[in-house]
């Protein structure tokens, strides 16, 4: 055997190489295919609870209904846009997200609104929040949430301006809104004194002002030009008579 014979007998490659690749290639995609199987077809891993979060003026009974998951549904076949417009359509839902907790849990977690006040509605009062977005009802206003009164849309934008601009604690002393126009709000004091507060621009300013001049005990307060607030003894008569 010459010198020539020998190199290229140890440079050829076996001929099981070629077949060990094959084997290697086919078990891969049978593995891809048992491994899809596994998620989107077989029972393994359905949902086996939905797990809600975040809700508290909305049961979670409420969500899971809404949400409308058949059973048997494959956790990675769940319809999450269809789950989260459904849920989405629930009155004190602002927002949802939803997630897939391997191997069977589909979570929702919801956002609730948080309402600002209260509109009169024939016999019953429906609540609004700050994006004026009006959202189930009830038969008497709550305890700590305003009155909002406002003859069309553009009153009433005017008047959730102002009162989601007014400080939490300040706003539970609040028990009526009224909104004459665009730029003149009128708010009630628990105490039945009266503000022109004019439009929510500048409210921290006239806040801060309103604040300084409350300890007149005054009947009547006008902070819609902060630099040159006014007081007197008696109400508005745009608010008295409506």
């Amino acid at each position: 055997m010459t010198v020539i014979d020998k190199a290229e007998r140890f440079t050829e490659s076996p001929p099981s190489t070629a077949w060990r690749k094959w084997v290697l290639i086919v078990g891969a995609l049978v593995a891809l295919l048992a491994g899809l199987y596994v998620v989107y077809l077989s029972s393994l891993l359905t949902v086996h609870e939905e797990r809600v979060l975040g809700a508290v003026h909305v049961s979670a009974d409420a969500v899971r209904q809404a949400a409308a998951v058949p059973a048997g549904t494959q956790l990675a076949r769940v319809d999450v846009n269809g789950v989260t417009r459904r849920v989405g359509a629930l009155p004190w839902v602002q927002s949802v997200e939803v997630r897939r907790g391997w191997p069977n849990v589909l979570v929702i977690v919801v956002g609730e609104r948080t309402p600002i006040a209260v509109v009169p509605l024939a016999k019953a009062f429906t609540y609004i929040d700050a994006t004026a977005t009006t959202f189930d009802s009830v038969a008497k206003p709550p305890a700590g949430l305003p009155v909002l009164s406002a003859g069309d849309n553009n009153r009433m934008q005017a008047g959730v301006a102002v009162v989601a601009a007014l400080p939490p604690d300040f706003r539970k002393q609040v028990s009526r809104v009224v909104a004459t126009t665009r730029d003149n709000v009128i708010l009630t004091l628990a105490d039945h004194s009266f503000v022109q507060w004019g439009s929510a621009q500048d409210s921290e300013r006239k806040y801060a002002v309103l604040a300084a001049l409350m300890h007149l005990h005054a009947r009547f307060y006008d902070v819609s030009a902060p630099d040159l607030p006014t007081t007197r003894g008696t109400a508005p008569t745009t608010v008295t008579s409506s």
